[in-house]
């Protein structure tokens, strides 16, 4: 009896021994068929909890590259438009610059008015442009506002916000989509400094403003310089701050004039009583110009006030190119740095890949190795189980 039971579980023991080398033999013959080392997660579990990881990185990673498709869709886009607005405010410019030409008729200088009016017109048109998604490119981050509308005055106003709509292209970075136009049109720095002039000019001076400056933030005073003759055949001039005279001295061209912590700069034939107002202003809007530039086209040709406004004009018109100018370089810096961006993607997607072959892919020669041995290790134990299934001790009594 204790005979038998011993046989059975001899027997049992090969048994489950076969099953096991003909599971290795499968898992190998598995292995072979979809090139892949591990068949399921109780293989390896360290390597499938790695390999899951670096899908799911893989997987951020489309993400990203997708986000800087569509990021570089949206800022070529948004070149375009910032450099046609560059030829508008060159074309102003130069429109503005005939209008000063004293040969000038009045219907010439009425004519040159509806040009400036055209152009002014299209600029507004294309500044409320919008993507292929229906987005105004500069409502800030409100892009279903039509960010700019204009009132039968001319002046213009700006109903988006002062935001910049981002977008995540990795981990750490953001890049920003589109400027908005608050910054872009409405806020460009004022080419004579801190001050706006407003020119009380006699008959044949070309006084004009060259630069105001005033290193202290606070003072809010409007200032108003009058030339005046003296009686060594040079002129001097009266400064009053607020309207009261606060300096009075021999004007010296090379040093201009100074007060406390304003420096006013001029250039031109200077005339006997002629007169500039300053009046406070960092920044101007584009739009104001060409509602200035339209609304001065009225007036006489040989108005040296006119005249002054208009150069005026026409330093804004080129400040503002150069403003529209660099904000299309940093237009060009992000796409620049979207590919330095998709670079790096790329790459640590190829070194994603190798690590995750190292762990999931299978050696073809270590693997037909171990399948053979496998092979023929079950064909031995299946020979042998075969000779000696049927042995018992009553083949030898």
């Amino acid at each position: 009896m204790l005979n038998r039971i011993s046989s059975f579980h001899n027997y049992q023991s090969v048994q489950n021994d076969l099953r096991r080398q003909e599971t290795q033999v499968h898992h190998n013959q598995a292995q072979l068929a979809s090139g892949k080392k591990l068949q399921k997660a109780s293989d390896d579990p360290l390597a499938a909890h790695y390999i899951q990881n670096v899908t799911q990185q893989s997987e951020q990673l489309r993400q990203y590259v997708d986000a800087i498709v569509l990021v570089r869709n949206r800022l070529e886009h948004h070149e375009v438009i910032v450099s046609n607005a560059e030829s508008f405010a060159d074309e102003a410019k130069r429109t503005v610059m005939e209008m000063i030409n004293g040969s000038l008729s009045p219907e010439d200088r009425v004519a040159k008015s509806r040009e400036i009016e055209e152009i002014a017109n299209n600029f507004l048109n294309l500044v409320n442009v919008q993507d292929e998604s229906g987005n105004y490119i500069f409502a800030g981050t409100k892009p279903k506002n039509q960010p700019f509308f204009k009132d039968n005055q001319g002046n213009v106003s700006y109903a988006g916000d002062d935001y910049q709509r981002k977008m995540k292209i990795s981990n750490s970075l953001e890049m920003a989509i589109n400027d908005p136009g608050s910054k872009m049109f409405m806020e460009i720095d004022n080419p004579f400094g801190d001050y706006e002039p407003q020119y009380q000019l006699n008959d044949g001076s070309d006084l004009l403003l060259e630069r105001a400056v005033n290193t202290n933030p606070d003072d809010q005073s409007v200032y108003k310089v009058t030339f005046v003759d003296m009686a060594n055949g040079k002129f001097g001039y009266q400064l009053e701050q607020d309207g009261a005279v606060v300096k009075a001295d021999e004007f010296d061209p090379s040093v201009g004039i100074k007060y406390q912590d304003v420096t006013i700069q001029v250039k031109g034939q200077i005339t006997k009583g002629d007169a500039i107002s300053l009046e406070p202003r960092k920044t101007y809007s584009i739009f104001d110009s060409f509602r200035d530039a339209m609304e001065l086209s009225k007036g006489s040709v040989s108005d040296p006030n006119v005249t002054a406004k208009l150069h005026q004009i026409t330093q804004e018109f080129h400040a503002a190119f150069i403003h529209l100018n660099k904000a299309r370089t940093d237009v060009g810096a992000r796409l620049g740095t979207l590919d330095i961006q998709e670079q790096q993607h790329e790459d640590f997607k190829i070194t994603l890949a190798k690590s995750r072959s190292n762990f999931e892919d299978l050696d073809y020669a270590a693997a037909v190795i171990e399948f053979n041995e496998n092979t023929r290790a079950l064909q031995a134990s299946q020979q042998a189980f075969g000779k000696t299934k049927d042995l018992t001790l009553f083949n030898y009594i």
